[in-house]
């Protein structure tokens, strides 16, 4: 493995405590009475003291509950609480997919397959996903410590209604699951117990790539750990000289995974070889994750195209990027689709991320008589659902929660910017959602 230094692991731990605290409200009065001598007397225009007295009690409430507010996180009166934006869209794709349809690969996303075709098939894909963390992070702000308090079902919950709406979703699994302590030299070392696994499966996550720069941050042990660990959790992985099929209803799917971080002449190399054995195994759909380019920009390599167009060329249905931790342009190209970076997703390699945008991919296959059919059918099957790695806004909860309203738009008009400056056909995306909330290719 050629080292990299990574610069995206940044900020230090982040808190976050509510405290919600009571109001306390008084009535105070006066009356003005002076004795003197053996007299009583009773001023009816003596100077009340009980106006100044509440104005100095409410100047000290409202300064109690400043103080409150930016320390503690607010009384419960001045506190606006963050809502979860996605939970109208959620109950209207809880309503309106039929999630056994999908996973039985009976139907696309429409309910009914075209006429004409065998089959559709619906693949969706997200960004990086690292369960566990480098062994210098705090304990109680990383994902850790999300999973021993919530369990494995936290962390996709939100998004578990499109990943579930499909025949296959694909991650890349950036980091290990193991138990071993062969650490290499490097900036950061990712690592999480095999039943970290889980996560995947509770998130209807099925295939995962494995050809990136942490897998082997435990050395050779803890990549093979993490290959057992997968594989006892029912989860596909592949990359490298790896390929994996996975079958939906008679159709194989190929997938290949290649990392362009150890030199552009051998991902080239494997890139090829594995195109070719998976076209030899009688794959209709054959899919290539992509782990290259550069951390934090959003413009793409010449590097990047070139391989990528090169794999479309070889037979490679579908290409998906991964590496740089923010997004990247889509292209359409010869009538495949280029996702050049999906950004982060799960990710626990950071607790406040430079960007927090991300999508998850999905696409429609047509298929017939066993191969796919390419054209206006499978361009105008594609869209995305424009999500944010956190339900928090300011700090990694590494819970991705799907983006409604202006935040999906500016989400989308920023996706189509990045493939606007793209040298081929760059896709646009409608900033409107439709009722299911997707955005659709237009």
């Amino acid at each position: 493995m050629a080292r990299h230094r990574e610069t995206y692991v940044g900020g230090g731990p982040h808190k976050g405590r509510i405290i919600y605290g009571g109001d306390k409200r008084g009535i105070f009065g006066s009356s003005g009475r002076r004795r003197m001598g053996s007299q009583m007397r009773i001023y009816s225009k003596a100077p009340r003291r009980w106006p100044r007295i509440a104005l100095i009690v409410a100047l000290v409430v409202i300064f109690v509950a400043c103080v409150w507010q930016f320390a503690c996180g607010g009384l419960p009166f001045l506190k606006a609480e963050e809502k979860p934006a996605n939970s109208g869209v959620l109950a209207v794709v809880s309503q309106n997919v039929d999630v056994a349809r999908q996973k039985a690969g009976l139907a696309g996303l429409n309910g009914s397959v075209q006429a004409g075709l065998d089959a559709q098939i619906t693949i969706s894909a997200v960004g990086d996903c690292t369960f566990g963390k480098d062994p210098d992070f705090p304990d109680d702000s990383s994902f850790n410590a999300f999973y021993n308090a919530n369990g494995p079902g936290y962390f996709f919950a939100d998004v578990l209604p499109f990943t579930s709406a499909d025949n296959l979703t694909i991650a890349n699994c950036e980091g290990t699951f193991t138990g071993g302590d062969d650490i290499q030299q490097r900036a950061f070392n990712f690592k999480g117990p095999a039943e970290y696994a889980q996560v995947f499966v509770d998130g209807s996550v099925e295939a995962v790539n494995l050809a990136n720069n942490h897998s082997f941050d435990y050395g050779n042990s803890g990549y093979n750990d993490t290959k057992a660990a997968l594989q006892d959790a029912g989860i596909t992985s592949f990359g490298y000289d790896r390929t994996a099929t996975y079958d939906v209803s008679g159709v194989k799917i190929g997938l290949f995974g290649v990392n362009e971080l150890d030199g552009v002449e051998k991902a080239k190399s494997l890139m090829l070889q594995d195109i070719d054995r998976l076209q030899k195994d009688g794959c209709a759909i054959i899919i290539g994750v992509f782990h290259w380019g550069v951390e934090g920009e959003y413009t793409v390599t010449e590097t990047q195209v070139s391989l990528a167009h090169q794999a479309i060329d070889a037979g490679c249905d579908l290409v998906l990027g991964s590496h740089p931790h923010v997004l990247q342009g889509i292209e359409y190209y010869k009538q495949r689709y280029i996702c050049y970076s999906l950004g982060n997703f799960c990710y626990g390699g950071n607790t406040n991320p430079m960007d927090y945008r991300t999508v998850i991919y999905q696409q429609t296959f047509p298929v017939k008589n066993g191969q796919l059919v390419p054209g206006e059918a499978m361009r105008t099957q594609t869209r995305v659902v424009p999500c944010r790695v956190s339900s928090s806004s300011s700090v990694n909860d590494y819970r991705p929660m799907p983006l409604v309203g202006d935040a999906a738009a500016s989400a989308i008009e920023a996706l189509n910017g990045y493939s606007a400056t793209l040298a081929g056909d760059g896709a646009e995306f409608d900033p409107a959602l439709d009722e299911s909330g997707y955005s659709q290719v237009k």
